[in-house]
């Protein structure tokens, strides 16, 4: 029986959004930049966890430990666009929609160092699924086994990359 879990760390966060944008990616590398609206689900899954590490979990170092749902639902008396804490609204906003922009647009660096770094096996395990259709158990670990990780990865993962402003 699964478990549930209720707690994520911003590295498990972190590396859903490159598994997230790993289609993108692919069809980046493949392609010669060529992308289709193919990964549309994708992307909207993968901005709505960047939405929500930035502006719910309060995993933002700019932004800082706040979740802007909260903030806006308390009753003030203070003027309308004029947050709890003091902080314009649309400026909050506008910050809050560049991080999640930055942390995606990272996300798919890391993703698009993946596939260079794998392209072999891109190339094959493609090659090998138009030939039988499925690849699995000791094949498919076969496959897995050979890929390698960039060194973009860890970084990103552990959030230490230029320009990202989370934690």
């Amino acid at each position: 029986m699964k478990e549930d879990r209720y707690l994520l760390f911003t590295d498990e966060l972190r590396g859903r959004l490159v598994t997230l944008l790993g289609g993108r990616a692919a069809e980046q590398v493949t392609y010669s930049g060529r992308i289709s609206t193919g990964a549309l689900d994708d992307i909207r899954r993968a901005t709505d966890v960047a939405y929500k590490m930035v502006a719910e979990y309060g995993l933002s170092r700019t932004v800082g430990p706040v979740s802007l749902s909260a903030l806006s639902d308390r009753r003030t008396n203070k003027p309308a666009g004029i947050l709890a804490s003091g902080i314009d609204q649309g400026s909050l906003t506008r910050l809050v929609q560049k991080e999640v922009r930055v942390l995606l647009q990272s996300a798919q660096k890391a993703a698009i160092s993946i596939i260079c770094a794998n392209i072999d096996v891109l190339d094959g395990l493609g090659a090998r699924l138009e030939e039988n259709e499925k690849v699995e158990g000791e094949e498919l670990r076969e496959w897995l086994n050979s890929v390698s990780v960039p060194s973009e990865l860890a970084v990103f993962i552990r959030g230490h990359e230029e320009g990202v402003l989370l934690n």
